[in-house]
């Protein structure tokens, strides 16, 4: 392995209101202290007070300046991420319906940097990683994804909720591929019909009285993409949900790669849902979309990151970044102050 892990790219200097938070991904016990698995330098004994300290609720600009020093290196090296400053406005009263750790922040990252809101993390029992040294350690990876997940959260101010289901890869119905080939009409929910009624039950507990419901377009056809959404519809057919209420996001990084309209397109001649319109939500909180994204370290690439991050600069001419939805037919009233394609 070598010596410590790869520095980030793409970075901008830490400013005095930033609060440091430093990422979950040391270890510090018997040997040397390892950083996403690779031996590191960057924090010991002497300074493992200072990382510490470090917990996303202390501007920089509150250290004397030798140890802000010493923060802005680990910035550098990427071993933590930097909390904007607390909002002076309230918060957004919408729920995000994500399906896995990171789905939601990958997707509709921007809004809830602006606005707040609340994530419901569906599948978060799983141990899949990237990287060989996680792999062999699965108990570490399952604990670390959700610690990363906490640590995006934190970054973009939004709550979070986990319903701790099993992710689909590691469920028998779906050993051969966890991936449907007509996500838009697929039934997943006849195959496993105990898991959709704990599914629908669950999601039901966690409605907010009022606010929108974002809830996952299907683009991709993963299984539990499409199980998530399936569900929100189940509570809209039984009347839990408001249709009106109802707005589904684009998933990433599939839309990257896929074809969202086409997607939506095939959702809407549902009955069920009926014609969807998109709508873009511009947003000047990209930068801080990246920050929480940054967290991710065990499944997500900056790679992958920067083709999301290009995909929301494309979609208005004349926005810098931008996130696009679609809200169904019943929708009458403004979304997030948005502009309608």
């Amino acid at each position: 392995m070598s010596a410590g892990p790869p520095l980030r790219r793409s970075l901008r200097p830490l400013s005095d209101t930033d609060r440091p938070l430093a990422l979950p991904h040391l270890e510090t016990g018997d040997g040397p202290f390892r950083f996403l698995g690779h031996e590191t330098t960057l924090v010991d004994e002497l300074t493992l007070p200072l990382w510490n300290d470090c917990a996303g609720a202390r501007e920089l600009g509150s250290w004397p300046e030798a140890e802000r020093v010493v923060i802005a290196g680990w910035y550098a090296a990427g071993l933590l991420v930097a909390v904007p400053p607390a909002r002076t406005r309230g918060r957004g009263s919408f729920l995000v319906v994500s399906p896995h750790p990171d789905d939601a922040q990958l997707a509709v990252g921007g809004l809830l940097a602006a606005g707040g809101g609340h994530v419901v993390d569906v599948f978060t029992e799983e141990t899949w990683t990237r990287r060989a040294y996680y792999t062999e350690r699965p108990e570490l990876t399952a604990s670390l994804l959700l610690a990363e997940e906490r640590v995006a959260c934190r970054v973009l101010g939004a709550e979070l909720t986990l319903l701790r289901h099993v992710d689909g890869e590691a469920r028998p119905a779906w050993k051969e591929s966890f991936f449907l080939d007509d996500p838009a009409r697929s039934r997943p929910q006849d195959v496993e019909p105990d898991l959709f009624a704990a599914l629908v039950a669950d999601l039901g507990a966690a409605l907010p009285p009022a606010g929108d419901v974002l809830a996952p377009l299907g683009v991709g056809g993963h299984v539990d993409h499409v199980l998530s959404r399936e569900a929100v519809l189940d509570l809209v057919a039984g009347g839990a949900l408001d249709p009106a209420r109802l707005v589904f996001y684009e998933d990433m990084p599939y839309s990257v790669f896929g074809d969202a309209g086409a997607a939506a397109t095939a959702l809407s001649a549902r009955r069920d849902v009926g014609p969807l319109r998109s709508v873009l939500v511009p947003s000047r909180a990209a930068d801080v979309k990246r920050e929480a994204l940054w967290a991710y370290r065990l499944q997500t690439t900056e790679g992958m990151t920067t083709r999301v991050m290009r995909y929301g600069a494309k979609l208005v001419p004349d926005q810098p970044f931008a996130e696009r939805l679609w809200v169904t037919p019943e929708r009458t009233t403004p979304l997030f102050s948005a502009t309608t394609e």
